[in-house]
């Protein structure tokens, strides 16, 4: 399956525009590491939203007819016991858990303890591919730098560029290329560079 993809977004690398992180003569770059300001600003880490195809496992207290793991439809639903069709798509653990204790409360169980958590992210994921040992796709729960995702790859491969990593990313509709200097980050002389779900991380070949 991912010897089909690879050639796709392969060829997606090359039709997008470039960024170069870190580098001060680029007006168009942008910072490899977002402050804390820019996280407040917007609120909470998307990364922990529910999204569809994601599993999670919902546990109501001493009713094991309940609980269970439950997978969130293309439409962003989850069928449940009693409250019957219920939207979670867009929403986090503990907001799903009160939307389904208040539900539940409401005619069917006097004091129902809830809680909800992720089993498996499908609908977040990044793509790690080129000259790594295990190309691939692999869930993204939380902040992740470019180095953690080449590590979920295996490393690099003896043929890797380390200074010419390539991740690509939509933004706005549109696809940008960040090109990411490992080598820089590792020495200190760069900051490091983080994914957000979506990410396509291509390791370039050396040119020998």
């Amino acid at each position: 399956m991912m010897k089909k993809i690879i050639p796709v977004l392969f060829l997606a690398l090359f039709v997008s525009c470039t960024i170069k992180v870190g580098d001060g003569s680029d007006k168009n770059a942008v910072s490899a590491m977002p402050n804390d300001e820019s996280v407040e600003e917007h609120g909470s880490d998307p990364l922990s939203f529910i999204g569809a195809g994601d599993k999670i496992n919902i546990q109501v207290f001493n009713e094991k007819e309940l609980s269970g793991v439950y997978q969130v439809s293309p439409e962003g639903y989850i069928m449940f016991p009693f409250i019957g069709k219920l939207k979670v798509n867009g929403m986090d653990n503990f907001s799903v858990s009160v939307k389904i204790a208040e539900k539940l409360k409401d005619g069917y169980l006097k004091d129902p303890n809830v809680t909800v958590s992720v089993e498996e992210f499908v609908s977040k994921r990044i793509f790690v591919l080129g000259q790594v040992k295990k190309a691939d796709s692999f869930p993204i729960r939380r902040r992740m730098s470019v180095i953690e995702a080449i590590s979920l790859a295996g490393g690099f491969t003896n043929l890797a560029d380390l200074s010419n990593v390539v991740v690509t990313r939509k933004v706005g509709g549109r696809e940008k290329r960040f090109v990411v200097d490992i080598k820089s980050i590792v020495n200190g002389a760069k900051e490091n560079f983080y994914l957000e779900a979506g990410d396509i991380v291509f390791v370039g070949e050396k040119f020998f």
